[in-house]
């Protein structure tokens, strides 16, 4: 594990091969809560449920939600048994270890959250997610962590394995971002109106900070860690870094796979089609496949079919050799909407796929391995905003890179040099590259990464 260091001699570790063996996590083997679910009917009207707020002995993030009804929240999904198959992504059995007590007793709440003011688009809500007993995490002094799921288009599900971190007395907070995943865009507004497809340029990264600013303000989340990969990486340091100072109260920031510039990705993305071992057709039909509206949408059929192909091994070479796993299915270019990156083993659904293409389309042109949409222009740097990471109050980073990421270590090496610029805490800035994973260290190693996660934000909850 590498060694946090002071900007002036960052910490650039390897992870070595040996390493790369099962293990004892520990946080596998934190000891179970003793505390039991929280459970709160959404009740018939406003009053009840204000009594039921004043009843609750435990306080969570689900009073926070409750509370702010009707301006921010308004709906409580009801709470669905715990499944030892289902936790987590497969984390513990992935790892070899009985899943433990804890998972099945920890409080949590789910809800979405009226992000139409933010975002300026009707009736947009965004599922939002708390794992965690709020009362546990305050007397142990434990910060809670938000998570960023990447994409864009994706939703957070190929991200649960993040939630472990709830083992150690500490809330674990997640959504999918508008549009994407269980905040697709439904057909009709509340009213039963039909709804108008969002005019194309409505997806920005200035929608995402601004709705990211609004989950924190309705849940309560004032001080935070935050765990964000790909483009949630991006979107991290746009909010903790921008000049709005929606991003304040961020303790420390954790990055997987975070390019210099979007420009940049792209660069190493179709470099890495030429590396040796790729097929020279494979990397022809996803260059040819990106023309036009991009996703292989002007192939013929037998060029969609070899072009569904080459996505595939690309991922799994390049993203995460375990993508195509049960809970993982599905993760690819635009996502799914309800369904792969939202609910395990749900199909996904016209509206979904709709929802996430159009996200997808207005940030990155639909397209993997061409500069086009929103982000083009997105540069980490802007203005030298990393060496003020300091003055915007983030005490430390730590940057991930998986050696099989297409996202290049001199790319990520900018990022991580950049942020040494800026005085930081004393803990700086550390860089992690993890051998055995690509873009999803989160996925290809989750018992390291989440003991090295735990063990970096646990020295900055102060």
């Amino acid at each position: 594990m590498a060694a946090l260091a002071p900007p002036s001699a960052v910490a650039a570790t390897r992870t070595p091969s040996s390493s790369r063996r099962r293990r004892t996590s520990r946080l596998r083997a934190s000891s179970s809560s003793s505390e039991e679910r929280v459970v709160l009917e959404m009740p018939a009207d406003s009053d009840r449920r204000r009594r039921s707020i004043a009843a609750s002995s435990s306080p969570s993030r689900r009073d926070f939600l409750l509370a702010s009804a009707p301006a921010a929240a308004s709906l409580l999904l009801p709470a669905r048994p715990a499944r030892a198959d289902d936790l987590f992504c497969g984390y513990y059995a992935e790892n070899q270890s009985v899943t433990p007590q804890w998972a099945f007793k920890t409080p949590w709440s789910e809800g979405f959250v009226d992000v139409s003011n933010a975002t300026k688009i009707p009736d947009a809500k965004t599922f939002l997610r708390v794992l965690g007993s709020q009362a546990a995490a305050s007397e142990a002094n434990h910060l809670p962590v938000l998570c960023l799921h990447g994409g864009p288009g994706l939703g957070f599900k190929y991200m649960e394995a993040c939630e472990v971190l709830a083992s150690e007395r500490r809330e674990v907070a997640s959504y999918d971002q508008i549009g994407c995943a269980r905040s697709a865009l439904k057909p009709r507004l509340s009213d039963g109106a039909v709804r108008a497809p969002p005019p194309p340029g409505t997806f920005t990264p200035e929608l995402f900070d601004a709705e990211l600013t609004a989950i924190r303000e309705a849940a309560g989340l004032d001080r935070v860690h935050i765990v964000a990969h790909g483009w949630g990486a991006m979107l991290a340091l746009d909010h903790a870094l921008g000049p709005g100072g929606g991003g304040k109260g961020v303790a420390s920031v954790t990055l997987i796979s975070a390019p210099p510039s979007y420009k940049r990705l792209i660069e190493d993305r179709v470099a890495s089609l030429s590396a040796p071992g790729f097929r020279q057709d494979y990397a022809e039909v996803l260059m040819e496949g990106d023309a036009g509206a991009g996703g292989g949408s002007a192939l013929s059929d037998a060029g969609r079919a070899l072009y569904d192909k080459a996505m595939a091994a690309w991922i799994d070479a390049r993203v995460s050799a375990r993508a195509a796993g049960a809970c993982y299915e599905g993760l690819r270019v635009g996502g799914a909407g309800e369904g792969f990156g939202a609910l395990r083993n749900t199909p996904a659904s016209d509206v979904g796929v709709r929802s996430s293409s159009a996200v997808w389309k207005d940030m990155a042109g639909g397209k993997m391995f061409a500069v086009d949409g929103a982000l083009s222009d997105w540069d980490a740097d802007a203005n030298g905003r990393l060496a003020s990471a300091a003055e915007s109050g983030v005490r430390a980073v730590k940057v991930y890179r998986g050696e099989n990421d297409a996202l290049s270590r001199d790319a990520a090496m900018e990022v991580v040099d950049g942020l040494a610029r800026g005085v930081m805490d004393k803990s700086g800035v550390a860089f992690e590259e993890v051998e055995g994973a690509g873009s999803c260290v989160h996925l290809d190693r989750s018992a390291f990464f989440l003991d090295g996660v735990n063990a970096f934000i646990s020295a900055h909850d102060a």
